[in-house]
């Protein structure tokens, strides 16, 4: 009897220290997991690079991202700006819808939390004209600094639109012309306030001129003239939706988005936003959204680290 006693109090000692030993170790991994937060001013572009970041960096497993928007769709910094001017006169003027639709200004949505850190970028049709920067920068970056002074302020770096952009047939520019004037503006900004940049846009063209990823922009096996739904042009390689059908009424019309992130573009872009926001290599992340293949995830990957390190090295010089 005793013996059966020493016996059971032996299992129940065993498995006490099992369990406490599983606890330990899932208290130790939970306090390895650390919380970014970050609130970006812009407008659709934000809502691309924050597509899958929460999702990138759960794959991760050492870090969450809390993310907060203050986006609208085509918003400029001179808007932005106003509209935070107007907010400061009169606290009723809420122009942002935060988690659940509740209704912020820029300078509640900045009070909100214990932001890390608060991008900025430009509107992307004004990304690459500098004088529309200002004073519209100096005024955003002064109310962040007021009402969020412990977060970083990041300069969110957008990308260039394909090559068959009206605006840039319009303007007499190539994509890479556009960028390299969108990126000196960011730049200059960057330098001006001592701000670490997103560097999307650089991403974006790292990938574009890699050989074998080049876009197909004009398939000429494809009738533009009378397509049939639901064909689509050739567009393997492109990182914007560009060619979509869209429904009006009850007729499917073809259409060209030559600026917003399809899949592809939305995980580049996360991806960098993930390294930057981290310290991670983006290169050891796992998520892959449906539609992208391994080979893609593990291409886009690279090139996201690449354009986060090109920038470090930049610096550094």
């Amino acid at each position: 009897m005793v013996k059966h006693q020493k016996m059971c109090w032996g299992v129940v000692c065993c498995l006490a220290v099992s369990v406490f030993g599983v606890a330990a170790r899932v208290g130790a991994q939970d306090a390895e997991v650390r919380t970014v937060r970050v609130l970006t001013i812009g407008n659709s572009f934000a809502q691309n690079a924050c597509r899958y970041l929460e999702e990138i960096a759960e794959s991760d497993g050492t870090c969450r991202i809390v993310i907060g928007t203050a986006n609208i769709g085509g918003c400029t910094l001179q808007k932005h700006a106003d509209l935070a001017a107007k907010s400061a006169t009169d606290p009723g003027q809420k122009p942002y819808r935060g988690e659940g639709g509740k209704r912020y200004s820029l300078q509640d949505y900045l009070a909100a939390d214990q932001w890390d850190f608060v991008t900025l970028q430009q509107m992307s049709a004004l990304s690459y004209k500098p004088e529309t920067y200002h004073p519209y920068i100096e005024q955003l970056v002064a109310v962040v600094r007021e009402h969020a002074p412990q977060a970083e302020i990041l300069i969110h770096q957008t990308w260039a639109y394909r090559p068959d952009s009206p605006l840039l047939k319009s303007d007499g520019l190539t994509q890479q012309q556009m960028y390299e004037r969108l990126a000196s503006a960011y730049d200059d900004v960057a330098v001006q306030f001592g701000c670490r940049i997103l560097p999307v846009g650089a991403a974006f063209q790292l990938a574009r001129n890699t050989v074998g990823r080049e876009v197909l922009v004009r398939d000429p096996d494809y009738n533009y003239d009378h397509p049939v739904y639901p064909d689509l042009p050739q567009q393997t390689n492109s990182l914007v939706t560009g060619w979509h059908w869209r429904t009006s009424g009850d007729k499917q019309e073809l259409r060209l988005d030559f600026k917003h992130g399809n899949t592809k573009g939305c995980l580049l872009a996360g991806l960098v936003w993930y390294e930057v926001l981290t310290g991670n290599d983006a290169t050891e992340t796992t998520y892959r959204p449906q539609g992208v293949s391994e080979d893609d995830a593990v291409f886009l990957r690279h090139v996201a680290h690449q354009a986060v390190v090109g920038r470090t090295v930049e610096k550094v010089r």
